[in-house]
């Protein structure tokens, strides 16, 4: 973590310092930029980043990118399970069944990457490469919740149907690799309309296809 905010400070540093109007320079210039858009996948939800970036030659860009997106994962399956109650002297197996609608997740990123501009006019076409960290919770939407209301006295009891454990969810770090394509519209001397799609992959989570829109100045 504190080596992608040292990215972001030096990013910040050689933009502050930098007097030079060659645009070849390494480092000459910087982008600040903020985008948001959907998933557009059967999971639907959104993203925020925000990035920053810098020129490694003309046409090349590196930059320091942080996220936030909601993911929704649908599921659609049923669970019969069991647990056991240990409270004072009472001590008990009991059953129960629900169904898995689907899995939100709350993802939060940071990440490192490459620009490179095909073109480079008032219409500016790119193909963006990063790869980084997610670091993410989640919830199970459930419902059809049933208790049988019996309670057994040891494991053997247990109807077989409900000797299982729910499937687990992972909650490893994860990692991301993206791909995508988008351009730069010119509004001003120092602001761009930037457009862009962005495959995700995303291990332990949901791979996701992203149309993002945003500004960089």
């Amino acid at each position: 973590m504190k080596n992608f905010i040292g990215i972001f400070l030096i990013l910040f540093c050689t933009s502050s310092f930098s007097q030079e109007n060659d645009n070849n320079k390494l480092f000459s210039q910087f982008k600040f930029g903020f985008l948001a858009g959907v998933n557009i996948t059967k999971f639907a939800g959104g993203s925020v980043l925000i990035e920053g970036k810098t020129n490694l030659i003309s046409n090349i860009n590196i930059k320091a990118l942080i996220g936030y997106s909601k993911i929704y994962k649908k599921e659609g399956y049923n669970v019969k399970t069991y647990g056991f109650i240990d409270i004072d002297n009472f001590q008990k197996y009991v059953t129960s069944s629900y169904d898995v609608n689907r899995i939100d997740y709350d993802v939060f990123q940071i990440a490192v990457g490459f620009e490179y501009f095909i073109v480079k006019d008032r219409l500016s076409p790119y193909i963006i490469s990063e790869a980084g960290y997610n670091y993410y919770s989640f919830h199970i939407q459930e419902s059809n919740i049933y208790s049988s209301g019996r309670d057994y006295d040891t494991y053997d009891e247990i109807p077989a149907e409900y000797k299982n454990k729910p499937p687990k969810i992972s909650n490893e770090t994860s990692y991301l690799f993206g791909l995508g394509i988008g351009t730069n519209y010119k509004l001003g001397s120092a602001i761009n309309l930037d457009i862009r799609y962005l495959y995700q992959f995303n291990k332990n989570i949901v791979n996701t296809h992203q149309i993002l829109v945003g500004i960089n100045f």
